[in-house]
């Protein structure tokens, strides 16, 4: 890694007055309060309401059967109703659109999405901006993220690819931290080669910069170890056809139990090592054709989503039992006072609300973790007609990115009522 790559590169950093908090890898030694972080989710092809939301308000209320299995998180969640995805665009096409941009949902759009968006926020303090992960999809269209000129992003859809570019093939316990540390010392370095070209005036800047560096070289060199080695793929799951339409491994829907728990095994431990603040996780993609072996149902995501029966309860609850071990991965993970969950907040979402409906109404949301962020979870809130920009301005306000609207169709911009204190 090269911090600095001549003179004219670091007056330009020293001018700007860049301290040692803003430097790539300085998160790992804050010795305050952890960094934010912020997951998205999308489950396709929506819900039925009697299904889903949460039966009564505040903190008395029951789960019907969909969200059923997040019972015993519930301490740790926030189930909204009454939140709408406006404009024009519809179907599952529109929603995919109007998720993450809070847009039309009209592929003339061109907007970005907040995973993108908070990603570019945080791209210099992280070694992956974001990390956008697919389970299982059926087409190569997958992917709810789209890039500033609203160019869709795609996912990656291989856990093993996904683990290989964040932590390598000889991951051990110290391997993060002593990539980090090992990147600080050659920065080190080379500001000291630089030092001897610059005016008095500038080497006391660099100086300066370089004392902050040295403090927070310790700090590192004190944490190794801390970022452990975990027994990641415990199946032995392989890929040994690598092309997309060649029918590779991870797009057997037979498999789809376990590459979900690798992609967000991978997800937790990224975070907890602070390699990304940003991460998004969808599981196949809108009008999902993958038969879910695990559900109980014969029937696919698309197919049962139009019956809204049995089979579709079955779907669903499937679904919410991801989150629930995603969840509880994150809260199982010390940080400072609390956990990675309290550090982090989820916001799960769907291309519709009724999936026999295709409408965009009453859209199954639900806001999970954020407890350092003011967010206090086993609640139950029902809003009318609410657009869902304000959600993602929360979640933009959480993650300390002072926003007050995002998207183009909530006329009276703002935060979500409630959902903070």
């Amino acid at each position: 890694m090269s911090m600095i790559n001549d003179r004219r590169h670091f007056l330009k950093w020293v001018a700007a007055g860049i301290g040692a908090a803003a430097l790539p890898f300085a998160s790992m030694a804050y010795a305050g309060d952890a960094p934010r972080r912020a997951i998205f989710l999308h489950f396709p092809d929506g819900m039925r309401p009697e299904h889903w939301h949460a039966q009564g308000t505040g903190t008395n209320f029951i789960l019907p059967r969909m969200t059923a299995p997040l019972e015993r998180v519930r301490q740790h969640c926030v189930f909204l109703s009454g939140v709408d995805m406006l404009g024009s665009g519809s179907s599952h096409e529109g929603g995919v659109l109007k998720f993450l941009t809070g847009a039309d949902g009209r592929g003339s759009d061109k907007a970005v999405s907040l995973d993108y968006y908070l990603a570019q926020a945080f791209k210099t303090q992280t070694i992956k901006p974001h990390l956008n992960l697919n389970i299982v999809p059926v087409w190569d269209s997958a992917g709810v993220t789209f890039d500033n000129n609203g160019l869709r992003v795609a996912p990656e859809p291989n856990p093993l690819v996904a683990f290989e570019s964040l932590f390598g093939s000889n991951a051990n316990n110290n391997f993060i931290a002593q990539r980090r540390l090992n990147a600080m010392s050659n920065s080190l370095n080379e500001l000291n080669a630089l030092r001897s070209n610059l005016g008095a005036v500038e080497k006391a800047k660099l100086d300066t910069h370089t004392e902050s560096l040295r403090e927070l070289e310790q700090k590192l060199s004190a944490n190794v170890g801390a970022c452990a080695a975990w027994n990641f793929n415990p199946t032995g799951f392989k890929v040994t056809r690598t092309g997309f339409w060649s029918n590779p491994e991870y797009r057997d829907q037979h498999q789809m139990g376990v590459i979900s728990s690798l992609q967000m095994d991978v997800a937790v431990h990224a975070l907890a090592c602070d390699l990304t603040r940003v991460v998004t996780l969808t599981w196949g993609h809108s009008v999902n054709e993958a038969i879910i072996v695990g559900s109980g149902s014969g029937q696919t995501c698309h197919q049962a989503s139009h019956g809204g029966g049995e089979d579709f309860i079955k779907i669903k609850a499937w679904y919410t039992e991801q989150l629930a071990k995603l969840i509880e991965q994150l809260a199982s993970v010390p940080e400072g006072n609390g956990t990675l969950l309290d550090n982090t907040v989820i916001f799960v979402g769907s291309d519709l609300s009724n999936g026999g409906w295709h409408n965009h109404t009453d859209m199954p949301f639900i806001i999970a973790g954020g407890k350092n962020g003011g967010i206090s979870g086993g609640r139950s809130l029902h809003f009318t007609a609410t657009p869902h920009n304000k959600v993602l301005v929360s979640i933009a306000q959480f993650m300390g990115v002072n926003i007050n609207s995002f998207g183009n169709q909530d006329s009276n911009p703002g935060v979500l009522p409630g959902l903070v204190g």
